[in-house]
C-alpha cells in the first residue's frame, strides 16, 4: 500500500511539474515494491484452513507485487529520461520527501471542459455579476454621500443656532410685547394673557403659602444645628473622659487618644455647619425677595383659584403703562405730550424709536424666513 501511495503521488507530482520529486517518490516506491514482492514470494504454499485464504493466495500476491514493480520501473525510466533531456530538476533524497497528503474527495472541473463545443452562455444563463458596481466606485459614492450629509448637517446646525439666539435675544428684550406697552395701542379688551403667567397662577393656586415653607426650613435648620451641637458635645465629653482615665491609670490605660479617632467626625461636623450657614444665607435672601413680592404672589394665587388670570394680567399691563397720555375725558391729548419723549429731548422721539425697532424686527423675520428657504433649497439640491 505504501508503494502504491508513493506511485500515485509521483504521478500527481509529475502533473504538477515537480519532476525531480516524482522520480524520488518512484524510487522510494520501487524499494517498497521489491520488499513486497520478496515477501509475496516467501508466502507459504500450504495455507491453514482457518485463514480463510485459497491455495492460490501466494501466487496472486506475487503476481500483483511483480506487476506493481514493473510499472514503477517503467515510470522511473520514462520520468528520468524526460528530466535529463527537458526539465533538469534535481532529485531529492527519500528522507527529504514530504508526507503524502490526503486525496481530495472531489476535483473542480472548469465549465469550458464540461460543456465543450456547446453554447455555455445559453446553458448557465447571463452573468449575475455584470451589474455589480465595483467596490472602489461604491466607496467613492459613499464618501460623496457622507460629505453631502455632513454639509447639510452643518448648515442645519448653524440655522438652528441662529434661530435660537434670535429667539433668546427677543425673549430677553420682551419683544415684540414690550412695544405694545410703549406704544399704548392696546385696549383692555384686546389684551390676551400670557400662557406662562396663566400657568404660574394655576401652580400658585394649588400651592400652600410660602410662609409655612420658610418656617419649616427654619425649624429643620434649628434641629440640625442642635443635633450637630449635641454630637460635638458628646465627642468633647468622650475625649475628656479618655484623657482623665489616661492621667489616672497611666500606662495601664491602653485606649488610643480619641482626638485621632474622631478627627474625621469633627471635620464632617464642621463642614455641615458651614453648609448650614451658607444655606441660611441663601434662605434669608430668598425670604427677603419673597417678602418684597408677597402681595403679588397672593394676587396671583387668588387669580388662579378664581380663574381670573386674564383680569390680573390686564390690570398689571395697564399699571405698567399700557394706557398712557389720556386726559380727564379718557381720550389722548396732544398738548400734554409724552414724558418719555421729554426724557429723550434732543434725540429721536419714542415713537420714532418704536418704529425703528419694529422695522428691525421685520427685517429679522425676513432674514429668518430667507435662511429657512435657503436651507430648504440646499437640501433639495443635495438630494
Amino acid at each position: 500500500m505504501a508503494s502504491l501511495a508513493q506511485y500515485y503521488q509521483a504521478l500527481a507530482d509529475d502533473d504538477a511539474n515537480a519532476h525531480g520529486v516524482a522520480i524520488a517518490r518512484l524510487q522510494a516506491a520501487e524499494v517498497q515494491a521489491r520488499d513486497a514482492n520478496r515477501s509475496a514470494n516467501a508466502f507459504p504454499s500450504s495455507i491453514p484452513p482457518a485463514s480463510n485464504l485459497t491455495s492460490e493466495a501466494g501466487t496472486t500476491l506475487s503476481e500483483m507485487t511483480k506487476r506493481q514493480l514493473v510499472s514503477i520501473q517503467e515510470k522511473i525510466v520514462e520520468f528520468t529520461k524526460d528530466n535529463d533531456f527537458i526539465y533538469h530538476q534535481p532529485i531529492p533524497g527519500e528522507a527529504s520527501l514530504s508526507a503524502i497528503p490526503k486525496l481530495p474527495a472531489a476535483k473542480a472541473i472548469p465549465v469550458s471542459e464540461l460543456y465543450q463545443g456547446q453554447d455555455i452562455q445559453r446553458i448557465i444563463g447571463p452573468d449575475i455579476f455584470q451589474r455589480i458596481v465595483p467596490m472602489a466606485v461604491t466607496e467613492s459614492a459613499s464618501l460623496y454621500d457622507e460629505e453631502k450629509a455632513k454639509l447639510v448637517r452643518a448648515e442645519t446646525e448653524r440655522v438652528e443656532i441662529a434661530n435660537d439666539e434670535m429667539a433668546a435675544s427677543l425673549d430677553y428684550l420682551k419683544l415684540p410685547d414690550s412695544l405694545n406697552i410703549l406704544k399704548g395701542g392696546m385696549e383692555q379688551d384686546s389684551m390676551t394673557v400670557d400662557e406662562n403667567f396663566r400657568r404660574w397662577c394655576e401652580e400658585l393656586a394649588g400651592h400652600a403659602p410660602f410662609n409655612s415653607a420658610f418656617d419649616q426650613l427654619n425649624a429643620d435648620k434649628a434641629s440640625i444645628q442642635s443635633m450637630l451641637d449635641q454630637s460635638m458635645k458628646q465627642l468633647d465629653m468622650e475625649e475628656s473622659v479618655c484623657e482623665k482615665m489616661r492621667s489616672k491609670y497611666g500606662d495601664e490605660w491602653t485606649q488610643q487618644p480619641s482626638s485621632r479617632l474622631t478627627a474625621t467626625l469633627r471635620s464632617d461636623i464642621k463642614n455641615y455647619r458651614a453648609a448650614i450657614e451658607e444655606a441660611g444665607t441663601s434662605d434669608a435672601q430668598l425670604y427677603s425677595t419673597f417678602r418684597q413680592y408677597e402681595s403679588d404672589f397672593d394676587e396671583m394665587r387668588s387669580a388662579g383659584e378664581t380663574d381670573e388670570a386674564d383680569v390680573l394680567y390686564q390690570r398689571a399691563m395697564i399699571k405698567a403703562g399700557a394706557a398712557r397720555g389720556k386726559g380727564k375725558s379718557g381720550t389722548p391729548t396732544v398738548e400734554e405730550g409724552n414724558l418719555l419723549d421729554e426724557d429723550f429731548e434732543g434725540g429721536p422721539s419714542v415713537a420714532e424709536q418704536i418704529a425703528s425697532v419694529e422695522e428691525l424686527l421685520r427685517k429679522l423675520n425676513l432674514v429668518k424666513r430667507e435662511r429657512a428657504q435657503v436651507l430648504k433649497d440646499l437640501k433639495e439640491k443635495v438630494s
